[in-house]
C-alpha cells in the first residue's frame, strides 16, 4: 500500500518572518530606491503626458464647438419660413433669405422695410434658440447698389444695437466676401449694446451668403451672417487646468490674434504686437501645442520653469505617503495574521466547551498545514474516538434498557386499561344502561387509537372516525351541543398524519363552541391544492379577537410549548400539530388560522398530497366538503 504524502510543514516563526519581510521591509526598500533615481525625469514625463492630453480635449472640444457653429451658420442657405407660414415666390428653398432681403417673397406687402425687419428678426430669433452659447446673431446686407443694412437679434431688441460700434468690432471692411469658409473674428469686447457694461468678451463667426440663382461661378455677394459666441465654453475647456502665476494658456491664429487666454488681459489682442512670447518655451520650463484643425487656430500651453527643489519636495512627499502606507499596511497585517492565530485556538476551546457537555459530534474544518492544523485535526480524531466509545458503550446500554422499560410498558399498561373498560362496559350492559355501554366503548376505542401500534400516517377515515367517537362522547356530557359535518368520500383513502385532526376539534369545541349560549356547528373539509392538501375545522363558536389571533401566530412560531396561565398550558394541541408538520414536512406547511368574534374560527392544516398509498377515487374528485 502507498504511503500517503503529508503536506509540506510550515511554522508559524517561519510564516510571520516571511510576512513581515513582504509586507513591510521588501516594498519600502524598493520604493525608496526606484523613486530617489528615477524622481525627476518620471516627473517631467508625467506632467508633459498630463498636459498634452489636456490640450488635445481642448482642441478637440473647441473644434466640435466650432463644427456646430459651422453647421448652424449653413442655415441661412435652408431656410423656408415666414411669419404667416408661406412665402410665395418659385426659388427653391436655398434663395428664401435672399427673396426675404429684397422683399420678392413679399409682392404685396404696403410697409416693405417693416415686414423685411421682421422676418429677419424672426429668421434671427430661431438661430439664438439653436444653442445657449450665442448671446446675438445679425445679417450684414449689402444690396446691389446701396448702402449695407444691419439686422440684429439677441436677448435684446434690436434696437438696443450700436451699428457703427458693431462694425468697428468685428472689423466689417477687413471681410472676406470671397470665402466659402466659415469665418472666424477675433474675439473682442460685447459693448455694442446699449445695456452692455463693455466688460463681457465674445468670439464671433461668420459665413457669407451669395444669391445662389445666378450662373455658376457669377453668384454675387448678398451679405453676411454673424454669430457672437461667449467664452463660456472656452472657460470649461480650460477651468481644470491647474496653473501657476507665471504660466498661461492662450488660443491664437496665425497672425497672433489672441481668441482665448487664461490672462484675461491678453483676450482679443495681438500677441505678436505686444511682443508676448506666447511660443516660445520658459526657462527650465514646458512649451506645448495642440493645433484645433480646420479653422486656423493653435492652442498654446506655456508653463514656467519649476525649480528642482519644488519637484523633490513633491516627490519626497509621495514618498513619506508611501512608506506610511507600507507601515500601514504591515500593521493591518501583523493584525491579519495575528487573529488567524489566535481564532483556531478559540475555536479549538469553544469545541472542548461542548465535549465537556456530552457533544461529540462537533467538528472543526482544518484550514491550515502547520501547527495549528496539525492541533485542529488531532482534536477531531479524539472527538470522533470519545463519540464512538460513547455510543459502543454507554448510549447502547441506555437506549437497550428504555426498550426493554418501553416493552413491559406497552403490554401491561394497555392489557389492564382494556380489560377494565370491557369489564365496566359489560357491567353497565348486564344492568341495561346502552349509554353507559355506548359511552365506555367509544373511549375504549379512542384510547386504543392513542395508545396502540404507532403508525406514521393513517386513512382519513380512521381519522373522521375517532372524530365522530369524540363528538359522542361531548354530546354525551353536554347534552348535543355539537352536531358534526363531513362529507369526504373523495379523499377518505387518502392518508394523513396521525392524530393531525383530533386537537383541531378539541380546540373548536373548548374554545368555540362550549362557551356559546346553545347548540353549535364544526364542520370539517378536505381539498387538494396544487400538490398538497389542505385540511380545514371551522366552527360557528364565540370567535376570537384580532389580538388573540395574532397571539396564538405568535406562539405557533416560538420555541414554546404552549401558553401558560395561572393553572396550565393553552394551545398545546394546536401548538404541536404545527410543530409536527414543519418538522415533518418543511416550513411550508403547518397550521393557519383565521377568526371573527361571534362568528366563529377557521383552523387549516396543510399537508403534501403524496403520503397516499391507497388508489383514490375517480379523477377529478380532488375535493371534499360538507
Amino acid at each position: 500500500m502507498p504511503r500517503e504524502k503529508r503536506p509540506v510543514r510550515v511554522s508559524l516563526f517561519v510564516k510571520f518572518a516571511v510576512c513581515i519581510m513582504l509586507v513591510g521591509i521588501v516594498p519600502v526598500g524598493l520604493l525608496v530606491t526606484v523613486m530617489q533615481n528615477r524622481m525627476v525625469d518620471t516627473y517631467r514625463a508625467s506632467l508633459r503626458e498630463t498636459y498634452e492630453e489636456a490640450l488635445s480635449y481642448a482642441a478637440y472640444s473647441i473644434g466640435t464647438q466650432l463644427d456646430a457653429c459651422n453647421n448652424l451658420s449653413k442655415f441661412c442657405f435652408f431656410y423656408d419660413y415666414s411669419s404667416d407660414g408661406v412665402l410665395h415666390f418659385d426659388y427653391k428653398r436655398f434663395d428664401t433669405l435672399r427673396s426675404i432681403l429684397t422683399g420678392e417673397a413679399f409682392p404685396e406687402e404696403e410697409n416693405l422695410p417693416r415686414r423685411i425687419e421682421q422676418e429677419m428678426s424672426l429668421f434671427l430669433h430661431y438661430l439664438n434658440k439653436t444653442d445657449a452659447t450665442i448671446e446675438a446673431t445679425h445679417f450684414l446686407y449689402v444690396p446691389e447698389g446701396g448702402q449695407p443694412i444691419l439686422y440684429h437679434r439677441g436677448n435684446y431688441t434690436n434696437t438696443l444695437f450700436d451699428d457703427e460700434r458693431f462694425l468697428q468690432a468685428i472689423r466689417a471692411e477687413e471681410i472676406d466676401r470671397e470665402s466659402r469658409k466659415l469665418l472666424l473674428f477675433p474675439t473682442h469686447s460685447f459693448d455694442y449694446t446699449r445695456v452692455s457694461d463693455g466688460t463681457k468678451n465674445v468670439l464671433t463667426v461668420g459665413r457669407n451668403y451669395y444669391d445662389l440663382t445666378r450662373a455658376i461661378g457669377q453668384e454675387r455677394y448678398v451679405g453676411t451672417l454673424l454669430i457672437d459666441l461667449n467664452l463660456r465654453e472656452f472657460n470649461n475647456v480650460f477651468e481644470h487646468l491647474e496653473l501657476s502665476p507665471d504660466s498661461a494658456v492662450y488660443v491664437v491664429d496665425e497672425d497672433g490674434n489672441c481668441f482665448f487666454s487664461t490672462d484675461a488681459s491678453l483676450i482679443g489682442a495681438g500677441l505678436r504686437a505686444l511682443d508676448v512670447e506666447f511660443d516660445a518655451p520658459a526657462e527650465e520650463g514646458l512649451l506645448l501645442s495642440q493645433q484645433v484643425e480646420g479653422y486656423g487656430l493653435t492652442i498654446w500651453l506655456r508653463l514656467s520653469g519649476i525649480p528642482i527643489e519644488t519637484q523633490l519636495k513633491s516627490i519626497r512627499n509621495l514618498m513619506y505617503l508611501c512608506i506610511f502606507s507600507s507601515l500601514a499596511a504591515l500593521l493591518i497585517g501583523s493584525i491579519f495574521f495575528s487573529r488567524r492565530l489566535t481564532r483556531p485556538i478559540r475555536t479549538i476551546m469553544n469545541e472542548m466547551a461542548q465535549v465537556e457537555t456530552g457533544q461529540f459530534k462537533h467538528r472543526i474544518p482544518v484550514t491550515s498545514n502547520d501547527e495549528l492544523g496539525e492541533l485542529t485535526a488531532r482534536f477531531n480524531r479524539m472527538t470522533e474516538e470519545l463519540e464512538h466509545y460513547t455510543n459502543q458503550v454507554y448510549v447502547a446500554r441506555i437506549q437497550q434498557t428504555e426498550a426493554e422499560l418501553t416493552a413491559l410498558k406497552s403490554q401491561i399498561y394497555p392489557h389492564f386499561l382494556y380489560n377494565t373498560l370491557e369489564v365496566i362496559r359489560m357491567t353497565a350492559l348486564s344492568r341495561q344502561d346502552e349509554m353507559v355501554g355506548r359511552m365506555v366503548e367509544a373511549l375504549s376505542d379512542q384510547i386504543r387509537y392513542l395508545i396502540g401500534t404507532v403508525s406514521d400516517v393513517v386513512p382519513l377515515r380512521s381519522e373522521v372516525d375517532i372524530l365522530e367517537k369524540y363528538i359522542y362522547l361531548i354530546n354525551c356530557r353536554f347534552d348535543n351541543k355539537v352536531e358534526f359535518q363531513f362529507s369526504c368520500d373523495a379523499l377518505m383513502d387518502v392518508e394523513i398524519p396521525k392524530l393531525v385532526l383530533q386537537p383541531l376539534v378539541e380546540n373548536a369545541f373548548i374554545h368555540g363552541i362550549k362557551p356559546m349560549q346553545g347548540s353549535g356547528r364544526i364542520r370539517l373539509t378536505a381539498q387538494r391544492s396544487g400538490g398538497d392538501i389542505e385540511l380545514t375545522v371551522m366552527d360557528n363558536g364565540v370567535g376570537m379577537t384580532a389580538g388573540a389571533v395574532r397571539g396564538i401566530e405568535a406562539l405557533l412560531q416560538s420555541d414554546q410549548p404552549g401558553r401558560k396561565n395561572e393553572y396550565q398550558w393553552e394551545s398545546i394541541g394546536l401548538k404541536n400539530v404545527h410543530d409536527r408538520m414543519r418538522f415533518l414536512y418543511g416550513p411550508g406547511y403547518g397550521i393557519s388560522l383565521f377568526s371573527t368574534p361571534g362568528m366563529g374560527t377557521v383552523i387549516k392544516v396543510t399537508i403534501p398530497g403524496d403520503l397516499q398509498n391507497k388508489p383514490a377515487t375517480e379523477k377529478g374528485e380532488d375535493a371534499c366538503s360538507a
